[in-house]
């Protein structure tokens, strides 16, 4: 009779507990493993019960370090490319090849895994490794060398930005969530970095160009020194990262493996570091029961049962009709992306050229200082897009989106009719910002949308989707006239598209708790 009434007690806490919170969770009528839904409820309960604290700020700020890191090493890359090349008397744009072939092999790697080893294991070794890998780059003596450690330091950083947004994602409270589009403002910052350093470097320590009379690594060392600095930033990040704030495993990761007790005492002690309220007990974890959705192969930790994992974790994102569409459309999204934002950047060059002498800075220490003022003001569109998701909460992740896109295609059909090297500026950094609207909030999008079991996966596929579109960017543009406005047409078409893919998309995580 005790332990009847007992039991009853646990399953009325649960109830209580699943319902204490005004939002609902997004995937309530969607999930079919019913103890991994409710035990994530209690989870988003109890962290909406704690709210924000010191600890999530300092996650803000560690996770913003991957994000600048991203950006910051994807603009090293293509800031030295032409040093490199002049001294391998290379023309063909096969660094770029290398860093997105490694960039996919990352995402697939830090992705998966991160669904089955953890997040945090994933986090810390991956921006550790980018740091080092992009220090070895910089005293690399052939174009081969080069780009197998462009690879390696891609294969590290590309998963990097997989985890960020996940693991800020899975500590924060509903209130506070529109920061994981606010959060993409470090891309900027990382950028901004990159292009200073190449400023200092490249215009004081650099050969002229393929036709001077010696080109060779004594004369040519600034793109080293670029590389050795960014590299030494990253790696000092790395380490902050480990010994300054230190990463907690992710609670929703915790439960999804039925490692129930470890996420109720980290969310314990995080309230009473805190001094926050808690009412969550661990009997109502348990009552919850084990999930379903690793069942039989989340302890087989073979070759075949980690590939069957995966495929588990993959199936996931397609587990209803309304999941698989989500899935596909935002997946089509990303590939749009992919292909669109470096065929704009990859013709851009040569069609200004056909536009006038004054068009674009006539010296190198010009072009950097441009370079530095448009990375300055794409800082402005994930602020804007954060603002936005804040102060106009009625719009939704789906209407900040829409109106990146759209504002972006009316930017790029813009660029056809500049005359002059101020509006050239004026509109390429307006065309940062704008986009970045759109990168920002898809980019929290994405994370939000995905089943919390393969979330790790899921964004793993979106940044291996638009990697795969880059591979066809400097192809195309290598082998194409790249004289003519129709590229613009082309990037501002496509980009119209994905604005009206961002209406169709079907949960709005704004309204709804990610799980």
């Amino acid at each position: 009779m005790v332990a009847t009434d007992i039991e009853k007690d646990i399953q009325e806490s649960v109830k209580s507990a699943s319902s204490s919170s005004s939002a609902s969770d997004l995937y309530d009528s969607e999930s079919d493993d019913t103890a991994l839904a409710q035990k994530l409820k209690l989870i988003n309960n109890t962290l909406d019960e704690i709210g924000f604290t010191p600890y999530h700020l300092k996650l803000f700020f560690l996770n913003g370090m991957g994000y600048a890191t991203d950006s910051q090493l994807l603009m090293l890359e293509s800031t030295v490319r032409q040093f490199v090349n002049y001294q391998f008397d290379q023309s063909f744009p096969i660094s770029n090849e290398a860093m997105v072939i490694g960039g996919i092999a990352g995402a697939c790697f830090w992705g998966y895994g991160a669904d089955i080893i953890g997040r945090k294991t994933a986090f810390n070794w991956s921006l550790f490794l980018s740091g080092l890998f992009v220090i070895i780059t910089g005293a690399m003596n052939s174009m081969a060398t080069y780009c197998l450690f462009i690879a390696l330091s891609a294969f590290a950083f590309g998963g990097n930005l997989v985890l960020d947004t996940c693991v800020f994602l899975e500590f924060l409270p509903f209130k506070q969530q529109w920061l994981l589009t606010f959060f993409a403002f470090f891309w900027g910052i990382g950028q901004t970095v990159a292009v200073l350093i190449a400023w200092a470097f490249l215009t004081n320590f650099s050969c002229e160009g393929p036709d001077s009379a010696h080109c060779d690594s004594a004369d040519n060392r600034g793109w080293r020194y670029t590389y050795y600095v960014n590299g030494a930033i990253v790696l000092v990040l790395a380490i902050l990262r480990v010994t300054v704030v230190r990463l907690k495993e992710s609670p929703k990761f915790l439960v999804s493996n039925n490692r129930d007790e470890e996420a109720f005492e980290l969310l314990k002690g995080l309230a009473e570091k805190y001094n926050r309220k808690f009412t969550l007990t661990l009997a109502q974890l348990e009552d919850c029961g084990s999930i379903v959705s690793n069942h039989g192969i989340q302890e087989d930790r073979s070759i075949v049962g980690v590939f069957k994992l995966v495929i588990k974790h993959l199936s996931i994102l397609f587990g209803t009709k309304k999941m698989a569409r989500s899935t596909l459309t935002l997946f089509l999204s990303w590939l749009i992306l992919g292909i669109c934002y470096p065929i704009y950047y990859a013709f851009l060059p040569t069609y200004l050229a056909t536009r006038g002498a004054n068009i674009s800075a006539s010296t190198t220490y010009g072009v950097y200082r441009d370079n530095v003022v448009s990375n300055v003001v794409s800082i402005a569109g994930p602020l804007i897009a954060g603002g936005l998701l804040y102060f106009v909460p009625i719009l939704g992740r789906r209407g900040v989106l829409a109106i990146g896109a759209f504002s972006s295609a009316a930017f790029f059909f813009g660029y056809t009719a500049i005359t002059n090297h101020a509006q050239n500026l004026a509109i390429s950094s307006i065309v940062y910002a704008t986009l970045y609207i759109y990168f920002g909030c898809l980019y929290a999008y994405s994370p939000e949308i995905m089943p919390a079991t393969a979330r790790a996966t899921g964004n793993a596929c979106c940044i291996m989707i638009t990697r795969f579109g880059q591979i066809f960017s400097p192809i195309i543009a290598y082998y194409s006239n790249t004289a003519s406005a129709v590229p613009l047409y082309v990037c501002g078409g496509l980009i119209t598209v994905n604005g009206f893919l961002a209406l169709t998309f079907p949960f709005e995580p704004s309204k709804s708790r990610p799980s």
